[in-house]
C-alpha cells in the first residue's frame, strides 16, 4: 500500500527534508564497471527489508542489484516502491517507467506507477493505471486501499469507501481504517467517521486523535475540532492550524481530500521538496531520520506536517496526560451515545416509513366498536345476520382508538364514497359513520 503518511499534510515532513535521492533515468542505471555476478539471495534480502518497512535499506539493496543487472524488472519495481517509501517520487517514477518500457504488460508495474501518480496528486492518471493493472491480472484487493484514496482525491467518496471496505476485509490496517473514516468525513457523514475511528481511539492511536480533529472540522463542528486540537497538539501548532480549520467544511469533497491527504489547500502553492544530490546506484544510502521542517509554517501543508511529527513521536512521548486522556475518553463516550441515539432515531424513522407504506391514509365506515378486540369477530357475525344484504361482500377490519377498537368496513376509494354508503344505509336504520385513518395508522383484518 502506498504510504500516504509520507505526504499527508499531517505527515508531509518526509517530503520536506533532505533524503538521499537516486536518479532513476536509464543511463544512470548503467554500471560504470563491468557487471558483477548477482548474488542468489540479493533479491530476497531486498524484499525482506521492504517487508519489514525499511524502505531505505530496501532501496540500497535494490540499487546494488540494478548496478549489476539494470534491466531486472523485479529490482526496478522494488526500487520504485522503496523510493516511494522514502518520499522520492521522482526516483520512483524513473525506476518504474524503465520497468514499464521493458515489460508494458506487467500489472505490478502498472500498479506501482499508479501509486507514484497518486503520490504526486495525479488521481486521474492513478485511477487509469490501477484499472489497467486489474485488467492485467492484479487482484483488486491488492490495490483497493490506494485506489480508494484516488477516488477520494477525485471527489468520489462512495467509491472510495467501497474500496477501503474491500481492503479492510483482505488486508486490515489502522491506516486504511483512518482513510475510511476521513472519507466518510469528506462526504459529510460525521457519525460514520467517528464510529470508524472509535476502535483506534480506544487503543490510544494518536494519528486517529489527530484525524478526529479533521473529522470535526470537515463536517462543520469547529468547536469540537478546536477542543480536540488543544488536547492533542502543542499550543503553537494549535495557533498555526486555527486559520485553516474553519475553512475545511466549505470545500468540495475532492478539495477536502487534497487538503487532508496531500496538504494542498485551495489558494496555496504546496512547498516543493528540497533539491538533493544524486548518488551513483552502486553506493548504499544512509538511513535518514525524519524531522519536521524548521522555521515558521507558511502553508497548510507545513502546519500539518508539524502536527504529524507531533503525532508520531516515540511511544514514551506520545501518551497524553491523564487529564487529557480522561477528556478524550469522555468525548469518545459522548460520541458513542450520540451515535447510538442517531442510530435509534434512524431505525425508528425506517420503521415508521415501513408502517406508513403498509398502512396509507384510507377511508372507512365504522359499523360497531368494542373494548375487547377478541370479541369483534362475534360482533361482526351479529351484524351480518342482521344486515346481510348491506354487508354482503364486505370484510371486517379494526383499528385501535383511545379506549376502544373500531369495527370497520372498507376501504372506500374516496371520502365521498364512504359518506355515500353511510347516507344510503342510514335510511334503512343502519346507523354508521365515516372514519379516516392516517398514514401509518395500523388497520388489521378481523379474523
Amino acid at each position: 500500500m502506498f504510504p500516504v503518511s509520507k505526504l499527508r499534510p499531517l505527515a508531509l515532513a518526509a517530503a520536506l527534508i533532505a533524503l538521499p535521492v537516486f536518479a532513476a533515468q536509464e543511463e544512470e542505471l548503467q554500471p560504470v564497471q563491468a557487471p558483477q555476478p548477482l548474488a542468489p539471495d540479493a533479491l530476497q534480502l531486498a524484499q525482506q527489508a521492504a517487508a519489514k518497512g525499511d524502505s531505505a535499506e530496501a532501496l540500497s539493496r535494490y540499487l546494488r542489484i540494478l548496478s549489476a543487472a539494470p534491466d531486472n524488472i523485479q529490482a526496478l519495481v522494488g526500487a520504485g516502491r522503496a523510493a516511494l517509501g522514502v518520499g522520492d517520487t521522482n526516483a520512483a517514477a524513473g525506476f518504474l517507467s524503465r520497468a514499464d518500457t521493458l515489460d508494458p504488460k506487467n500489472g505490478q508495474v502498472k500498479a506501482a506507477l499508479a501509486q507514484t501518480m497518486l503520490a504526486n496528486g495525479n488521481a486521474r492518471a492513478a485511477l487509469r493505471l490501477f484499472n489497467e493493472a486489474v485488467g492485467m491480472g492484479v487482484n483488486q484487493a491488492d490495490i483497493a486501499a490506494d485506489r480508494g484514496l484516488a477516488y477520494d482525491l477525485r471527489g468520489s467518496p462512495k467509491r472510495a469507501q467501497a474500496d477501503y471496505g474491500l481492503a479492510l476485509r483482505t488486508h486490515p490496517s489502522d491506516e486504511i481504517t483512518r482513510r475510511l473514516a476521513l472519507s466518510y468525513a469528506f462526504a459529510g457523514d460525521r457519525a460514520s467517521a467517528l464510529a470508524t475511528l472509535d476502535p483506534l481511539l480506544r487503543k490510544q492511536d494518536v494519528p486517529a486523535w489527530r484525524d478526529r480533529i479533521f473529522v470535526y472540522a470537515l463536517t462543520g463542528d469547529l468547536a469540537d475540532a478546536q477542543h480536540d486540537a488543544s488536547l492533542v497538539l502543542p499550543p503553537n501548532q494549535v495557533a498555526e492550524l486555527a486559520p485553516y480549520l474553519p475553512r475545511l467544511a466549505a470545500l468540495k469533497a475532492s478539495e477536502k481530500a487534497a487538503a487532508v491527504h496531500l496538504g494542498r489547500f485551495p489558494g496555496e502553492t504546496p512547498p516543493a521538496p528540497k533539491a538533493v544530490a544524486v548518488a551513483a546506484p552502486r553506493i548504499p544510502i544512509d538511513r535518514a531520520t525524519l524531522a519536521p521542517p524548521s522555521g515558521p509554517a507558511q502553508t497548510f501543508a507545513q502546519v500539518s506536517a508539524a502536527a504529524q511529527a507531533t503525532a508520531t513521536q516515540s511511544d514514551a512521548q506520545k501518551e497524553p496526560s491523564p487529564a487529557a486522556q480522561a477528556k478524550l475518553d469522555a468525548r469518545a463516550r459522548a460520541a458513542e451515545r450520540k451515535r447510538a441515539a442517531a442510530k435509534a432515531k434512524r431505525e425508528k424513522e425506517v420503521e415508521a416509513r415501513e408502517v406508513a407504506r403498509k398502512n396509507p391514509a384510507r377511508h372507512w365506515v365504522q359499523v360497531a366498536g368494542g373494548a375487547n378486540k377478541r370479541d369483534l369477530g362475534k360482533e361482526w357475525d351479529k351484524l351480518k345476520s342482521r344486515w346481510p344484504s348491506q354487508l354482503a361482500g364486505r370484510s371486517p377490519w379494526t383499528t385501535h382508538y383511545r379506549f376502544t377498537n373500531r369495527l370497520l368496513i372498507g376501504p372506500f376509494a374516496t371520502s365521498k364514497a364512504a359518506q355515500d354508503w353511510v347516507g344510503e344505509h342510514k335510511k334503512e336504520g343502519f346507523a354508521t359513520f365515516r372514519v379516516e385513518t392516517r398514514a401509518g395508522e395500523e388497520v388489521e383484518r378481523v379474523d
